[in-house]
């Protein structure tokens, strides 16, 4: 019985030895686990929060419609002449609308024929002024070589699509747009790109920083001289 004590003894230390060991190992393996856990949450968290503050700063200058786009028709050939997106800063933030800044590509998709696509047809902006209307705005950018013919007095057609911006609301009369004011992004259809009913238009602001306007249409019936291109009022 003695004999066999011992041995059961010897046994349970031996137990006892391999048991304590693989508590270290277990401690050692926990801690180390989870120290890269809160190292990953770290890395994690910074990550997300770079993220969300990129995303942030992207918002920041970002341009969003405010109202309702419109445009100024052929009615007898079916043709859109012209068309007005009136555009606002998103809050906290300012857009470069000079020409070396701001680019606007275009493109149209015709029904049964063909894509017309152009990389950029923003010719610059009206600074210094403000305009109650599109007419004396389109006046000024002739004068000042941004298109090529007004279509609302000349006979002959534009020669070149091309795109320019004023401001309705200019608080400093610079080339940037600022919290406050309120600006419009119009644009002169040359005779072979004007869009008809039921084609497909694509509007894309671009900046050094990306994308920052995206205006997507569905051209409408084309009944009257003025048509309504649809767009969202922002929300204070």
């Amino acid at each position: 019985m003695s004999h066999v004590f011992l041995h059961s003894r010897h046994s349970h230390r031996g137990l006892a030895f391999w048991y304590n060991i693989a508590l270290v190992t277990f401690f050692a393996i926990a801690v180390s686990v989870t120290a890269t856990i809160i190292s990953s949450g770290v890395h994690s968290s910074d990550a997300t929060k770079e993220v969300v503050e990129e995303a942030m700063t992207e918002a920041r200058h970002g341009l969003e419609i405010v109202g309702k786009v419109s445009g100024t028709a052929d009615v007898a050939n079916d043709k859109v002449i012209t068309t007005a997106s009136p555009v606002s800063v998103a809050t906290g933030g300012k857009v470069d609308m000079s020409e070396k800044m701001f680019k606007l590509n275009y493109k149209l998709i015709k029904i049964k024929s063909h894509i017309i696509t152009y990389d950029d047809i923003y010719e610059g902006a009206l600074t210094g002024t403000s305009y109650n209307s599109v007419y004396d705005a389109l006046e000024d950018a002739k004068l000042l070589g941004l298109i090529d013919v007004n279509p609302y007095v000349d006979e002959e057609k534009p020669s070149t699509t091309s795109a320019f911006v004023y401001w309705v609301v200019n608080i400093n009369g610079d080339y940037f747009i600022d919290q406050g004011e309120l600006a419009v992004i119009a644009i002169v259809y040359a005779e072979k790109d004007r869009p008809s009913s039921g084609e497909y238009l694509l509007l894309e602001g671009i900046t050094p920083a990306g994308n920052i306007l995206t205006i997507e249409r569905d051209i409408p019936n084309i009944s009257n001289r003025v048509i309504d291109l649809g767009g969202k009022v922002t929300e204070e």
